[in-house]
């Protein structure tokens, strides 16, 4: 059990650390409309491809340095979902939009339980799981990848699988 509960403390000092480091450009943030598709694309100077999956659409962003963001917009047309893929994390601030402070809070409350437990440094993971957001990521430099999402907000018949 104990390595089970030092595991999660390393998970919650990566995603604190991810959390709070500069990182590139803006995109999709979680909870807002299909119209910031377009925003981000800009703000990315990336080109979009769209594909309709009939129970959502996936907005799938790629930028000139190979990055990909995919966007996954319920039929209410809400960003649901997000996922990456690139050489560098994320903005997640942006990315999370208002879940941003959530992430953190969760990240600071599992940090506050692990204090004075005897860490072990694991690279490249990040797991976040509350009611009103899940937030993954693994790699490592040059090569990262995650999804976050908001569960309350997944369309009947989305399996999670699928937000990747």
């Amino acid at each position: 059990m104990k390595s089970l509960y030092t595991m999660l403390a390393m998970s919650c000092t990566m995603v604190g650390a991810i959390l709070i480091t500069p990182s590139t450009p803006a995109f999709a943030v979680l909870g807002d409309n299909a119209a910031s598709v377009l925003t981000d694309q800009s703000l990315m100077k990336g080109t979009v491809r769209s594909v309709d999956k009939n129970a959502y659409i996936v907005h799938e962003i790629t930028t000139s340095y190979g990055s990909k963001v995919r966007e996954f917009v319920s039929p209410a047309g809400v960003v649901f979902a997000v996922a990456w893929h690139g050489q560098f994390p994320p903005n997640f601030q942006q990315l999370l939009g208002p879940y941003y402070r959530q992430a953190q809070d969760a990240a600071a409350q599992e940090r506050s339980q692990q204090a004075g437990e005897r860490r072990v440094v694991r690279r490249g993971s990040a797991f976040i799981d509350t009611p009103g957001l899940v937030f993954e990521q693994t790699g490592h430099s040059r090569s990262f990848h995650g999804r976050a999402y908001i569960p309350q907000l997944i369309p009947q018949g989305v399996a999670l699988g699928d937000i990747r």
